[in-house]
């Protein structure tokens, strides 16, 4: 990035000072992925960039300059400024963006695709978008930057999910399934696979998403299939993702099991749209009854309160497995992950609650 902007700036009469200030400022907290650079939302503002605007205004440096610049030194091909996902959408502030689409999404360089497409989109729109492809923990992942979200933060809970003792004894006693309710381009569904359990199946609403996931799976070796709403299953692949709401998950695996087609589901991965307490209910339906399972809880908690607020997520799932099962369940907090900050005061968790099997007297 340094001789990238140098070269660039010194093609102005830029002071020198300039030139290490915004040098420093580009430097901070950019991520490269594949062939794409995210620069953080406020990297191309601030005093720095103050002191050069009249270079800019001028015409004696372009800011395409400075980008075909930064792609030669740094071997990307785009480049863009990452920011938060907005958690309603731009057309209602009432209006929740359940797809989590990522619609402030700001390209600066490159051809990421058409900014709009068909809904629901088509192969043809597919086609078009800018996909890109990152390496983590030894598994591809794919998304569309324009209109699919990437997680950095987690990172260590995919790699903690590759070595958890509970999915790989899940493994070592036979055929078993996982199932992510929230499973996006299939951040932890990947881990899953990887750590050897025969099955995945996952839920997302955002076809984008999906595709991502199909494509990911594709680059991993693995075999995958995305059904629509209302299209029945068919053969089972290594990664069945469902393209649909996850209140349908309890139908889906019943159905399976009806058929013998789906190995016991030992693990349920619970995301947070809103809260992943709404999911408590169908992850209840979704986990195998007969052996051990668990349950992984993603939440947001007070720091002060993350011993607390997890013994009660407990209570709430044991309460509904009770009712729903008819009879006495055993559950346990087998350890909570303090995965991220998500703001001040506040630590994004993961709580394994393991689930002893119920007696069938």
């Amino acid at each position: 990035m340094d001789r990238a902007v140098k070269a660039w700036l010194s093609r102005s009469d830029t002071p020198s000072e300039t030139c290490t200030a915004v040098t420093k400022k580009l430097n901070k907290s950019y991520t490269i992925y594949g062939t794409m650079l995210l620069l953080p939302p406020t990297a191309l503002s601030g005093p720095e960039w103050n002191q050069i605007q009249a270079n800019l205004d001028n015409g004696s440096l372009e800011l395409a300059r400075l980008y075909e610049e930064i792609c030669a030194h740094l071997k990307v091909t785009h480049i863009a400024l990452s920011k938060p996902i907005p958690l309603h959408l731009e057309s209602s502030e009432e209006e929740e963006n359940i797809l989590r689409s990522p619609t402030n999404f700001t390209p600066l360089y490159g051809d990421f695709g058409p900014s709009t497409a068909s809904s629901p989109p088509t192969p043809a729109d597919f086609e078009k978008a800018y996909w890109v492809t990152a390496k983590q923990n030894g598994i591809y992942q794919t998304w569309s930057p324009r209109w699919t979200m990437f997680s950095r933060g987690n990172i260590s809970e995919k790699a903690r999910l590759l070595a958890l003792p509970s999915v790989l004894q899940a493994v070592e006693e036979g055929d078993c399934t996982a199932a992510d309710l929230y499973v996006g381009i299939g951040y932890f569904a990947f881990s899953y696979r990887k750590a050897g359990v025969k099955c995945v199946l996952g839920w997302d609403l955002n076809p984008w998403s999906c595709e991502g996931l199909r494509r990911g799976a594709g680059r991993n070796g693995w075999g995958v299939r995305v059904v629509g709403e209302g299209e029945e299953v068919g053969a089972l692949e290594e990664l069945m993702v469902f393209n649909e709401s996850n209140v349908h998950a309890p139908r889906r695996v019943g159905v399976l099991r009806e058929k013998g087609a789906v190995p016991p589901v030992r693990h349920v991965n619970c995301g947070m749209l809103p809260s992943s307490r709404e999911s408590l209910e169908l992850a209840s339906s979704v986990l195998e009854g007969s052996v051990v399972g668990w349950v992984h809880v993603h939440e947001n908690f007070l720091v002060e309160e993350i011993e607390t607020k997890a013994e009660q997520t407990r209570m709430e799932f044991e309460s509904i497995l009770k009712a729903k099962r008819g009879g006495e369940v055993k559950t346990e907090v087998e350890y909570i992950n303090r995965l991220k900050s998500y703001a001040p005061g506040v630590m994004h968790c993961v709580i394994d609650i393991i689930v002893h099997p119920t007696d069938p007297t």
